[in-house]
């Protein structure tokens, strides 16, 4: 898979769930430590917030009674429900945004959701069974919280540890980064998007143009499957 399409997919693939990255295992916890801490979690809005997203997404992806527009169309639904895309997107087009036309804004954004939900559809099948745990949520400033949780696997493997970056803004929680062993996708998305631009003469169409053909791109092979 191209660095490109993969990073795309992790942001959001991963950003919605995470549930077909190998990720970061995580230290084998007592169940009644995990249910606890899980509990506390929880009652906290952020907490529920990120809970309820997980849940919505087990449900789409283990509904086998929907059709792939459908499936899509509910992505669609959870993505501007409980991601701030627009914050996303203009962090990880960084400077590029404010010397974009309108137009050209206009385009990026709507190319950005289209390869988020394409990149959903094309890895659907990957999902063997996993269960999706918060395990703590706390504030890291006036209107940011990080939420940690753990991806559970049915083979009995160590459970994977992700975390998320939610931003409250006019009153709502939207998802703005996913960080897994350290790294922020956001961050990484951000620096490859640099790159080409850079390579285009500092000119956004480049971009726009390697967008669009991701868009056409056959969907990803489990050979590709990342991790």
């Amino acid at each position: 898979m191209r660095p490109m399409f993969r990073s795309l997919f992790l942001v959001f693939s991963l950003g919605l769930l995470g549930l077909f990255f190998a990720g970061a295992p995580v230290a084998a916890q007592d169940n009644a430590n995990v249910a606890q801490t899980h509990d506390q979690a929880v009652k906290t809005p952020v907490g529920k917030f990120v809970q309820t997203l997980g849940d919505r997404a087990i449900a789409v992806i283990a509904n086998k009674n929907i059709t792939a527009n459908q499936r899509s169309d509910k992505f669609r639904q959870i993505l501007q429900d409980s991601f701030d895309l627009m914050t996303i997107g203009r962090f990880v087009i960084g400077r590029s945004w404010n010397a974009a036309s309108p137009e050209q804004q206009q385009e990026y954004m709507k190319l950005f959701e289209a390869l988020v939900i394409k990149s959903y559809g094309d890895r659907l099948t990957l999902y063997t069974g996993e269960g999706f745990t918060v395990t703590g949520a706390r504030p890291e400033s006036d209107k940011d919280y990080i939420v940690n949780s753990q991806i559970t696997h049915p083979d009995g493997s160590e459970p994977t540890a992700i975390d998320w970056r939610v931003r409250q803004r006019n009153g709502k929680l939207g998802v703005i980064d996913v960080v897994v062993e350290g790294v922020s996708l956001s961050v990484t998305q951000r620096q490859e998007y640099a790159a080409v631009i850079q390579r285009n003469g500092g000119q956004i169409d480049g971009l726009l143009a390697m967008m669009r053909q991701q868009l056409q791109t056959p969907p990803t092979s489990t050979a590709d499957h990342p991790g």
